[in-house]
């Protein structure tokens, strides 16, 4: 049996994408193990001897609301944009390293997958005696720095270059495969570091276990019921949705509800323009019961500007929604263009466009979302999760 570890610099019921991802390959262990694989994770309640717990939400938007009030001093501060970056990432990233090269030589996996680039380089950048495999899942477009820097502008900058340059080189070219969570974040990846050769990349797509019941509740009106899941954030762009139904006329914006499920840094923006509408709008901040506000809805959207391969639209498809959302990364392996949803640039008017389009075609949303539910199935259940990974950990 092959042994794999999955290391993660974060905690297994943080309520986040990545952690979910890593909590789903974790409960499923014995199918692993039906596969040949003998898969273990390694997270930071590895480290600390158990596991947090985040059921409070008072304590969450405490520290959200320091966070989201740090990083707009970030937008000004090369010194605080690493501040930043370093304790929200980076130390978490060398101290799960440090943790896990306690482990005796002979306990060692045959391989060890990263799900942090930082983590990865912290790892990488000794000379090990062992010859285990390293993989690093890049849950990004293909760039690897594309949501740092999105998040801190200033991370662009030739400030940080000699940093990233650093990292690039010794994570590139010691790494023994980069996988990604779709294929054309590998194909831009490819396209953005060309001397890294394709035979060193792979995809697989992330997958969710299916759910009982949720079955979706019909509307009793004529809107049109819009769910967003996802931190409130410039990255998520939930903005752009709100400015796109602002070109509606005030009796078309009526035809539409949004709810944003979720919190962040542009809650208040996003309240203001919100109280600009006719459109009714609703933000229900954090919820550990997402799976009710997709199943009263119609259609799920989301209008990122950067993503790998969210999390929140599988969410969304295995509840049967028919999805709206941009023409980035991996998100368009997810969506048959008009038949289980539709496609758009991260451009206001296009999307716009689009709502005008639903108020006068009125589009079958049950039927699209039964697409939607048969995608899902195919290509991002746990089950073809699995055997797509087993078979990627198989070859090494």
């Amino acid at each position: 049996m092959k042994k794999v570890t999955i290391i993660f610099p974060g905690w297994i019921k943080a309520p986040n994408g990545a952690a979910q991802f890593v909590f789903g390959l974790r409960s499923c262990i014995n199918d692993f193990a039906n596969q040949g694989i003998g898969l273990s994770t390694f997270t930071l309640d590895d480290v600390h001897g158990e596991v947090r717990n985040f059921s409070n939400n008072d304590k969450i938007k405490r520290k959200a609301s320091l966070k989201n009030k740090l990083m707009r001093y970030a937008k000004y501060s090369h010194l605080m944009t690493y501040a930043m970056i370093y304790f929200s990432g980076l130390r978490y990233s060398k101290r799960i390293v440090e943790a896990f090269d306690e482990i005796p030589n002979d306990e060692l996996p045959d391989i060890i997958h990263f799900q942090d680039l930082f983590a990865c380089y912290y790892y990488l950048k000794r000379k090990r005696k062992n010859k285990k495999s390293v993989y690093l899942t890049l849950h990004s477009n293909g760039s690897l720095w594309s949501m740092y820097e999105e998040y801190y502008p200033l991370f662009r900058s030739c400030f940080f270059g000699i940093m990233k340059r650093r990292i690039e080189d010794v994570v590139l070219n010691r790494v023994d495969k980069v996988n990604f969570v779709a294929d054309f974040p590998r194909w831009n990846f490819c396209h953005l570091y060309p001397h890294i050769s394709s035979q060193k990349t792979s995809f697989v797509y992330n997958g969710i276990p299916d759910i009982e019941g949720g079955s979706k509740c019909i509307s009793s009106t004529n809107q049109t019921r819009l769910v967003c899941v996802g931190t409130l954030c410039n990255r998520k762009n939930q903005i752009g949705i709100l400015h796109a139904l602002s070109k509606l006329t005030s009796e078309q914006q009526k035809s539409f509800s949004m709810t944003f499920v979720g919190d962040g840094p542009s809650r208040n923006a996003l309240e203001k323009v919100a109280a600009t509408l006719s459109a009714d709008i609703y933000f229900a901040g954090n919820s550990n019961q997402v799976n009710d506000y997709l199943t009263n809805s119609d259609a799920f959207i989301l209008f990122s500007k950067d993503e790998g391969l969210p999390i929140s639209i599988i969410e969304a498809m295995r509840c049967g929604l028919p999805i709206i959302s941009t023409r980035i990364a991996g998100i368009p392996e997810m969506i048959v263009e008009g038949i289980s949803g539709y496609l758009v640039d991260a451009d206001e008017r296009q999307l716009s466009e689009l709502f005008e389009k639903i108020l006068i075609d009125r589009p079958d949303f049950v039927k699209m979302g039964e697409k939607s539910r048969i995608i899902y199935e195919d290509k991002f259940s746990q089950k073809a999760m699995i055997l797509s990974y087993a078979k990627l950990w198989q070859k090494a």
